[in-house]
């Protein structure tokens, strides 16, 4: 078996950066309690690891009691959520992604310059709803068929982002849509680097392979894309979010496998999966089609 890795893989900057940050805290304040607010990344793997360390994990605000520290998604928040915590008197770690503190300063100037803020993106998902939560209304379409006349009626003047794990041609294609219902459409690139990186390496590779895995979890939007763009170029494409499930996906001993991750996947499940696919392989060389047990010579 041939596995080529690519070349952007395990945590983006961001994602890092949150990290490290909460390990520190736990670390260092071992006194303090912390909670997280939702998940501050999407890998159920992370997250258990953290709350193994002190981290409480909470939904809503009611339930931080006084003295507790908050610590904030790297998905970002809306202003709403700052005032809460404010009002409450609540103390918290901002671990906002600075790529999405970009996106939030961008809506705010696109509402400030008299422009119907539009985002690009998954209606629901917490970055999105921090996105939102930056301006007093804004639109949010994710396919070019939520793009219609009645949505758009009476604008002449949009400012876009786009959520910054969005795919680059599915965001394309929606913007498209915009310009020929606003007559005037400012457009913002906020699609991250790291996840265009992602995207296009997946794009270049998956075609080329028998098969392809994606490392990382089903609830982590940018794994999703990167699966959801290596599959329709190679049906042969696997989503894992452990290294047990590798064991059910029949690859040949012969194949090449492009191995991607998404941004909030640890390094040591990719690592794992690699080996478990490298000892499978191994163990089908060694044994003969019959399926018995090779002779082991006597000494």
């Amino acid at each position: 078996m041939k596995i080529v890795l690519s070349e952007t893989l395990s945590y983006c900057f961001g994602v890092r950066k949150t990290l490290d940050l909460t390990e520190r805290l736990l670390a260092e304040n071992p006194e303090r309690t912390y909670y997280m607010l939702g998940e501050i990344v999407h890998n159920e793997l992370v997250i258990e690891a953290l709350k193994s360390k002190g981290l409480k994990v909470v939904q809503t605000l009611d339930d931080v009691p006084s003295g507790g520290i908050v610590i904030l998604q790297s998905h970002g928040s809306s202003q709403r959520r700052y005032r809460d915590l404010r009002e409450r008197g609540l103390e918290y770690v901002d671990a906002t992604c600075p790529m999405v503190r970009i996106i939030h300063e961008r809506i705010r100037e696109i509402e400030a310059g008299g422009c119907t803020p539009v985002v690009i993106g998954q209606v629901g998902h917490e970055e999105v709803q921090g996105i939102v939560g930056q301006v007093r209304r804004a639109l949010v379409v994710r396919t070019p068929e939520e793009v219609t006349p009645e949505l758009f009626e009476g604008i002449r003047r949009a400012g876009v982002v786009v959520q910054s794990t969005f795919v680059e041609d599915d965001a394309r294609r929606v913007l498209e849509r915009i310009r020929e219902l606003v007559p005037e459409v400012v457009f913002q690139d906020t699609i991250c680097q790291p996840t265009k990186a992602r995207q296009r390496e997946v794009e270049l590779h998956t075609r080329a392979v028998d098969c392809v895995i994606v490392i990382g979890s089903r609830r982590s939007a940018n794994t999703l894309h990167l699966f959801h763009i290596a599959q329709k170029n190679n049906p042969c494409t696997h989503l894992v979010d452990s290294a047990e499930s590798v064991d059910g996906i029949d690859v040949p001993p012969d194949a090449t496998v492009f191995v991607a991750s998404g941004a909030s996947t640890p390094e040591d499940l990719i690592f794992e999966v690699v080996r478990r696919l490298e000892t499978r392989a191994r163990d089908r060389e060694e044994r003969p089609e019959d399926g018995r047990e090779p002779r082991k010579d006597r000494a």
